[in-house]
């Protein structure tokens, strides 16, 4: 289980293609983010729970496979690409953020980028229509890792809000009119709906 709150900002070093919709991808991170993990530990690595398959204190590599390749922006990512990282919570650890799986449920594209003072305002429309039932104003949302808020949804839309904090310290700030980001909507929802449609 992870929180949605980004502990480092890592770069994509490496993508071995092994079969059309497989890959094993490499990523480094600052000031030995790996050291204290495990090979065979869980990171979430721009909202996708991955295993750790090799590793050193800077660098990691991870198995990509279908579905995930082709559910995920994780096809999209080049070389130098930067990624948002986050270990596995522990048992003792403080929890803030969102309870999040690391489980994508689609990607969405950013459709509007706006400014107003120190908030950027990111609407995305989610490529699956399903997941915008899921999706409320001042609830969760899961944005290629990053815990947020919702702050305003429309039928097929919804615009969350960056504080500075967010923007120096996640990669949502690189984001354009026209990108792709995972998303992971609250497992609270998904249970309503569950419950609603029974």
């Amino acid at each position: 289980m992870f929180t949605g709150i980004t502990q480092t900002i890592g770069r994509v070093t490496g993508i071995q293609q092994q079969l059309s919709q497989t890959l094993r991808l490499q990523v480094t991170a600052p000031n030995h983010f790996f050291e204290t993990s495990k090979i065979g530990d869980s990171i979430m690595i721009d909202g996708v729970c991955l295993t750790i398959v090799t590793k050193t204190a800077d660098v990691a590599t991870f198995d990509i496979m279908q579905p995930t390749y082709a559910t995920t922006i994780v096809q999209q990512y080049q070389i130098g690409q930067a990624v948002n990282l986050e270990k596995a919570m522990l048992a003792t650890d403080r929890f803030d953020g969102h309870i999040v799986s690391g489980h994508v449920d689609g990607m969405a594209q950013v459709t509007q980028v706006a400014q107003i003072e120190d908030t950027v305002l990111l609407t995305f429309k989610p490529e699956q229509s399903t997941l915008r039932q899921q999706i409320v104003p001042k609830g969760a949302i899961t944005v290629s890792g990053v815990s947020l808020t919702v702050v305003t949804c429309a039928t097929d839309t919804f615009t969350i809000g960056l504080i500075p904090h967010t923007l120096t310290h996640t990669t949502l700030s690189d984001l354009r009119v026209g990108d792709k980001v995972n998303l992971e909507t609250d497992i609270l929802a998904k249970y309503l709906m569950g419950a609603t449609h029974e």
